[in-house]
This record gives C-alpha cells, sequence and structure tokens, in this order.
C-alpha cells in the first residue's frame, strides 16, 4: 500500500487522515470496492465547503487504492458493468462555449497561486520542480514549451484559458479546446485501448471510455506525450503518463467538472486527484464561437530564446522600433545578434544555448521547460546515487 505524502492546508491534512485508512481499505473483496465507487458516484459536488475538503480528500484516497491508471479504471468497469452505451435520445446537454471555472493556471484549482501543489512528487519530479524554481529565481522568467506553437497536450489541455466546446456521439464525445483546434476524442463504442505495440505517445492520446446513468462519462487516457502541468512551478510529467477521469454536467451550476487522477511512475510518489471545471458562457448573441488559431499566425509571436534559458518577445510589427521603447536588454540586443537568438526546431528536444544554474551548466527542455544537464538530460541538480 502507498504511504502518505508530505501535504500543506486543511486539504492536505485531510489527505493525511484519509490516508490513513488505506490499507484496510486495500485489504476488502470486490464488492465492498464496487460499494466505494457507488458512493463516489453519487458524492455531493459543493466544493466550498467542508463536505467538498472531505471529499477531496476521499477521492485522493480512492487514487491510492491503485497502482496504475488501468488498475483505477478496470475497477470502475467492474463497478458499473461495463457502463452502457448512451442513449442520445435522451442524452446529456453539454451544448455552449465554455471557459475554465477557477484555479487560474494552477492545474489544481484548489492551491492558490504561490502555493505548494497538492501534488507528491518522487525524487526526480522534486529535482524537477527544484531546477525549475531555481530557474525562475536566478533570472525572473522561464521558458513555456507552448511558446514554439506546440499543442498544450494532456493532461495540461484542462488549465488552458481559452474557449472551449463539447460534444456528444453515440459513439465518441469530443472535447474541444479553441487554441490550435485541440481536440481529446473519447470513444465508447467499446473499443478497446490501442496495443502496445501499435500505439505511440501523441499529445491527447488515446481515450476509451463508457457512460454511466446516461450522464456521466467515465474514461482512461495513456500513450501521451511529455510536457508540464502549466507555468511557474508546477511539475512536468513523462510520456508514460496516464488519466483517469469522470466527466458529468452538475445540475446546480451548470458547470462542466471532470474528476481527474493522474498517473506518472516517473515524476510521481502517488496519483495526483484534482477536480476540473468549465462554466458555460453567455452567448445569447452567438458572438462567441470558437476559432482556430495558433501563434504562427502573427509575427508579435516571434520568440527569442534567451542566454539564461528564458523566453521573451521580438519585433512587434505594430511599433516601427520595438527596440528603440523597450527596457528589456535581451529585446535591444536581439536587433544586433538575430543569429543568437533563433529557434532551432532541429534541437529537438533541448533548445537554446548552454547556460549556468547553480554553478551547473544547464540547457532547457523544450517539452517540460525544465532545466536539465546537456549530457545527461537530467533535471540541473539531480545526482543519483551511481
Amino acid at each position: 500500500m502507498r504511504k502518505a505524502g508530505p501535504v500543506w492546508g486543511s486539504i492536505g491534512a485531510l489527505l493525511v487522515a484519509t490516508a490513513l485508512t488505506a490499507p484496510a481499505m486495500a485489504q476488502q473483496d470486490a464488492d465492498v470496492t464496487a460499494q466505494i465507487l457507488q458512493e463516489w458516484m453519487a458524492a455531493p459536488q459543493n466544493r466550498n465547503d467542508e463536505a467538498w475538503l472531505a471529499e477531496y480528500a476521499r477521492l485522493q484516497a480512492l487514487g491510492d487504492m491503485f497502482e496504475t491508471a488501468d488498475d483505477l479504471m478496470a475497477a470502475f468497469t467492474e463497478a458499473y458493468d461495463g457502463g452502457a452505451p448512451i442513449d442520445i435520445a435522451n442524452a446529456p446537454d453539454w451544448s455552449g462555449v465554455y471557459t475554465r471555472t477557477s484555479g487560474g493556471l494552477q492545474f489544481d484549482p484548489d492551491v492558490g497561486r504561490g502555493e505548494p501543489n497538492t501534488v507528491r512528487l518522487n525524487a526526480l519530479g522534486q529535482a524537477a520542480v527544484a531546477a525549475k524554481t531555481a530557474l525562475i529565481e536566478q533570472t525572473g522568467g522561464e521558458f513555456d514549451p507552448i511558446s514554439t506553437c506546440r499543442p498544450p497536450g494532456t493532461p495540461r489541455i484542462v488549465t488552458e484559458p481559452f474557449l472551449h466546446d463539447f460534444a456528444i456521439t453515440p459513439d465518441v464525445t469530443y472535447l474541444i479546446n479553441e487554441m490550435v483546434n485541440d481536440i481529446r476524442r473519447v470513444y465508447t463504442d467499446g473499443r478497446p485501448h490501442m496495443a502496445p505495440e501499435d500505439a505511440y505517445p501523441t499529445w491527447n492520446g488515446d481515450s476509451v471510455g463508457f457512460w454511466v446513468n446516461n450522464d456521466t462519462l467515465v474514461f482512461s487516457t495513456k500513450y501521451l506525450r511529455d510536457g508540464v502541468y502549466q507555468r511557474g512551478t508546477q511539475p512536468p510529467y513523462s510520456d508514460q503518463v496516464e488519466v483517469v477521469e469522470r466527466f458529468h454536467r452538475v445540475p446546480e451550476t451548470g458547470n462542466l467538472e471532470s474528476d481527474m487522477w493522474v498517473f506518472d511512475p516517473v515524476y510521481l510518489e502517488h496519483p495526483w486527484y484534482t477536480r476540473q471545471s468549465w462554466r458555460e458562457l453567455p452567448n445569447d448573441d452567438y458572438l462567441l464561437r470558437l476559432a482556430y488559431w495558433d501563434c504562427v499566425e502573427s509575427q508579435n509571436n516571434d520568440i527569442i530564446v534567451t542566454a539564461n534559458g528564458t523566453s521573451q518577445f521580438q519585433n512587434f510589427d505594430f511599433l516601427q522600433n520595438d527596440q528603440a521603447v523597450t527596457n528589456d536588454p535581451v529585446v535591444q540586443a536581439a536587433a544586433e545578434d538575430t543569429a543568437a537568438i533563433d529557434v532551432p526546431v532541429a534541437d529537438f528536444p533541448t533548445i537554446g544555448p548552454v547556460f549556468q544554474l547553480n554553478g551547473e551548466d544547464a540547457i532547457i527542455n523544450r517539452i517540460t521547460g525544465i532545466p536539465v544537464n546537456p549530457e545527461t538530460g537530467l533535471p540541473v541538480g539531480y545526482h543519483p546515487a551511481e
């Protein structure tokens, strides 16, 4: 059974208290596990009071019962007899245009800006966050991987503060983000995940699931690419990351909510539970519409990779001479030395020049934004025992 890791605040205290019962829970038979899951499905959805804090702790403890996303998904599948096909004539109404309800750019929306994350990392994950924190403290900036116009990918996609819409069909449900026309396809026609020998990592992976009570979508996602949960000191995730979600619309608020468990053996000591949410926007005049866009459409999004591994903009076309009006020395220097600020795609998976971070050579991993050792690819400052 897993051990509880470090946690913070009122939510953290409840996580610790709940985790104390986890060994006993792990020994219960399949019928009792099914009962736990049934209670979970019927749980209250008010996240603003003590009932929500207790529910948050219980859902984290539920994830802690399972070693892998496959194990958790198998428990859901058994508990609900594999679910049922959607009755499309009586399908839930997920129409409309949505945006993220709360959380800003925090992956866990119940964590305030600048507060420690509820994630429980292993040694490599802690080293990655420490290296990113050192970069921000040393430079005041960072390199965001989506600066090069790559998709955010899953699980980061749930944090993107843009317009979203959702479409239910008999066999596939579409979760759509207007940024780079990003679409997650959740197959509910009974197909299994792709066989490992046929699969390869993609931005949004392979998602399959089923419907419960004709209003709740339960699904798992695997075969994802590595990335980072969001900007700042939030951790990266690997290409072994897998996700289990429970997606439904809350009648009292009209919000769409997803209970999400992230499993990642590379960086996480335990699965990371969060509840994601999207609110419908008023659109009586139909002016809100999702529009495909990406950041290469405008030269105002040209990115400078600086000598210390951070990123900056250059050459705004709405200014005759942006170098002349800026006080940023990086932008000023860009006009004189364009060769030093190119973003060579061929440098994948690292980008930019080698620089010094805490007395060590560092280069930016362009997929995670983490400063890594140029030779080993491991986070700067991480020196596992030989």
